[in-house]
Parts: structure tokens; sequence; C-alpha cells
């Protein structure tokens, strides 16, 4: 099964969803047109927009 395959956003919507990246191409969590302004308030506007960012952990690429 394939990450970025499309489905039912996981707000109850019924509308399709995928998924948010940070601005390091980090997926953050699944989004529709109707939540997707919602859940991307709850991250700090640096992680959205700064590949930059200061994080307190670690960051390693995944290997697929």
């Amino acid at each position: 099964m394939s990450r970025y395959q499309i489905r039912p956003c996981p707000c109850g919507s019924g509308k399709d969803s995928w998924w948010e990246n940070d601005a390091r191409g980090i997926p953050l969590c699944r989004v529709c047109e109707k939540c997707e302004k919602e859940k991307l308030a709850r991250y700090r506007p640096d992680v959205l927009s700064d590949s930059n960012y200061w994080a307190d952990e670690p960051i390693e690429p995944e290997d697929y």
C-alpha cells in the first residue's frame, strides 16, 4: 500500500485526503480541503515554511 494513496480524510468529512508535509518534506498529518487550515494551525508557522526550523530532536532521513 502506498503512503500516498488517496483515501477519505480521518476528520470524518468523507472528502479525499492527502499528506501535508513540513518544510523539510516530513509528513505531518493527513488533511482534506475541509480540515487543512485547522490541522495545520497546530504547527508553528516556521515548521511549514522554513526548512531550517529549530527542532529539539535529531531529524534523520527515512530509509525506504
